[in-house]
């Protein structure tokens, strides 16, 4: 249905699913809940889908109408999640992907270890692909500008532990690539 709707989604998905599995991974999660992360990660914008066009894709600043019709997306996801028996225990993920460590995320304003440890690597991992991505609103920032978001973010938006994690997944990365290039 995501695919159908907005092509671009559907990579965004997949990027975000693999980046969380592997933080997921190397945080030591249990391959169920590993699991459970790969498929919130696909599905995590699932209800963008009842969201216009003339929001998802306006190249101006949101109304504060508009934003919170995208605010609501998490919270309409996790309502069409939990319609599916198979699916329903992907719906707290889902739904706090968009809370912020400091209490200032949306749907519920949780706040720390009140949001699923999760949702919290999703947040990353989404914030990451996000911001590696052209949007209609701004262009797509380079790898430097993202990684000094996540660390200025850190222990505000997002969970300094999962950043720390993901920043150790990217040296890496870069270190293979650096052996592989020499």
């Amino acid at each position: 249905m995501i695919d159908l709707r907005h092509p671009y989604t559907l990579d965004h998905s997949r990027h975000v699913s693999e980046f969380a599995v592997r933080i997921a991974e190397r945080m030591g999660l249990p391959p169920p809940r590993v699991e459970n992360l790969r498929k919130a990660g696909l599905l995590h914008d699932l209800g963008k889908i009842g969201i216009p066009d003339s929001v998802l894709l306006k190249p101006d600043k949101l109304t504060s109408e508009e934003y919170r019709k995208i605010q609501d997306h998490p919270v309409r996801g996790a309502g069409t999640l939990e319609l599916s028996r198979s699916l329903s225990g992907l719906k707290l993920i889902v739904r706090h992907h968009h809370e912020r460590v400091d209490g200032t995320g949306y749907p519920d304003g949780l706040k720390g270890h009140e949001i699923p440890l999760e949702a919290r690597i999703l947040a990353v991992a989404d914030a990451y692909t996000a911001m590696a991505t052209d949007r209609a609103y701004r262009p797509a920032l380079t790898k430097d500008e993202i990684i000094e978001e996540l660390i200025n973010n850190s222990g505000t938006q997002f969970d300094a532990e999962v950043v720390k994690t993901f920043l150790e997944i990217l040296k890496a990365e870069e270190s293979r690539s650096a052996i592989h290039a020499g």
